[in-house]
């Protein structure tokens, strides 16, 4: 009989409650965002992978950053201090690569219009902003600095250019771009105002060749005398300003004028850039920046909440599960689990990560360089073992609060019968009831009480309460079968 696999991978919400004598009313502040979310793949059946924590350091680090290459208020050097003096050894940048908005006439959209431009790592030069990060990351060995994008593939207009009520819909919708390493590679994005490009000209060719074939119906025209050979003129003007206006190397299959166009947009820079060997992680999809609206101008921004491309689109890495705003993704039953147990049951071919996604942009707001973490687990100290720990879901996310952090000092599933184990982002094929256990500890040493929950297949199946350092320890002996997760 052959073994059935089974996909685990497991959350641990964690709130800490300080003990009396700290502040109360200031961890009450905190403790609802202190969020752990950390993943171990198990599967069912004969045993399996024997890794185990202890070969793997943990490196402290921030992913979703922003510098004067865009919108950030510091430039790399400083981040770099500042990240030194907050202990983090790891900064994954992600300037935006390009903030570029446009709004064209009919018929003549791209020669008659209005264009508005910030800087972004397009405007500077990708070349630029990746020597500066390696000029750095050699001029210091305490921050592994690695390179990024804050990715805004489409967006797409309603209302009326001339009066009011003209709205930019999804200018927010965005994707954290990590792991490209060739300028030619953010030069190459798919964006809808990026660079000319042939990918997509056998698309446009067609009605390019339309306007070809009325210009040199037009050239015709012209040799003719009279009113016809005046007529020839003003036809050679108009095609010709339609050929420049429809050109068939566009950077986008798409363009801001025919509304929303679903996950596509955001799919094509998903697999561009995994086929340059980078990860997409979906940046905040719930964020309440502009849900209602923010009026710019003339011009109002929004963006709705867009849980559901988690579910409907395919192949990116992950998603920021925590940051300083709304999530309910990561609720029991809802997004999260959908995308897993799609991927449990062979109809998703990548597993989906949980990072925390920092959008930092400067010391305000109580929001710090350090209070929104993402922690590695790697073997050596190097770009590559933090980007493979990125791509496997060997890392955990927490939130910093009151000048401390809680740490996932050991997490694994085991098989009780054989000894094998995993970790967050491994296999294991056991043949019983999986074992769970696992060290939480806060990063001053001091005393907490903490409450944990464990979801499996999207349903709590465990929680309990304890104070730091806690040391845990579950066998799930519910009987279940097919390939499940827990998180």
């Amino acid at each position: 009989m052959q073994p059935r696999l089974h996909h685990y991978a497991a959350m641990l919400i964690a709130a800490g409650k300080p003990l009396p004598q700290i502040n109360t009313l200031k961890l009450e502040m905190h403790r609802r965002n202190i969020l752990f979310i950390v993943f171990a793949i198990v599967l069912f059946g004969l045993g399996g992978g024997r890794a185990s924590a202890g070969k793997y350091t943990q490196l402290a680090g921030v992913i979703h950053v922003h510098s004067t290459f865009s919108s950030g208020k510091y430039p790399i050097g400083e981040l770099v201090s500042r990240a030194e003096n907050k202990g983090l050894e790891v900064l994954i940048l992600t300037d935006h690569d390009q903030v570029v908005m446009e709004y064209g006439l009919f018929p003549f959209r791209n020669l008659i219009k209005r264009r508005e431009e910030r800087p972004s790592v397009l405007l500077a030069g990708p070349e630029n902003y990746l020597a500066e990060i390696e000029r750095w990351n050699r001029q210091q060995q305490s921050v592994l600095i690695i390179p990024g994008v804050q990715s805004s593939p489409f967006y797409f207009w309603s209302g009326n250019p001339f009066g009011k009520g003209l709205t930019a819909h999804n200018i927010r919708k965005e994707l954290l771009i990590i792991g490209m390493h060739s300028p030619s590679d953010y030069y190459g994005l798919p964006l809808l105002h990026g660079r000319l490009s042939t990918r997509y000209a056998k698309g446009f060719l067609p009605r390019f060749f339309i306007f070809l074939a009325v210009f040199v119906l037009s050239l015709y025209l012209i040799s003719q005398k009279g009113k016809i050979g005046i007529g020839g003129v003003l036809l050679a003007v108009l095609s010709l300003a339609m050929m420049v206006n429809h050109h068939p190397f566009k950077s986008s299959r798409f363009d801001p004028y025919h509304g929303d166009q679903g996950a596509a947009p955001y799919q094509d820079v998903i697999d561009y850039a995994r086929s340059k060997g980078g990860m997409a992680f979906w940046a905040h999809p719930e964020s309440n920046y502009s849900k209602n609206g923010v009026q710019m101008g003339p011009v109002k921004m929004m963006t709705e909440h867009y849980p559901d491309s988690l579910v409907d689109s395919e192949n990116y890495t992950g998603f920021a599960a925590l940051y300083g705003d709304t999530i309910t993704a990561t609720k029991a039953g809802l997004h999260w689990d959908r995308v897993l147990s799609e991927y449990c049951s062979g109809n998703r071919a990548h597993r989906v990560w949980g990072i925390a996604g920092a959008d930092y942009h400067a010391e305000e707001n109580g929001v710090d360089l350090d209070t929104y973490q993402t922690v590695f687990l790697v073997e050596n100290r190097e770009s590559k073992d933090i980007l493979q720990a990125l791509e496997l879901g060997r890392f955990y996310a927490v939130r910093k609060a009151g000048g401390f952090r809680l740490s996932l000092d050991q997490f694994q599933i085991k098989d009780a019968q054989t000894g094998h184990k995993a970790i967050m982002g491994e296999e294991l094929r056991v043949d019983r009831s999986p074992v769970v256990e696992g060290r939480l500890s806060a990063t001053d040493g001091g005393h907490y009480s903490v409450a944990v929950s464990i979801i499996r297949g999207g349903k709590p199946i465990w929680s309990f309460e304890g104070e730091t350092p806690l040391n845990f320890h579950f066998v799930d002996s519910k009987l279940w079968t097919g390939k499940t997760f827990y998180r």
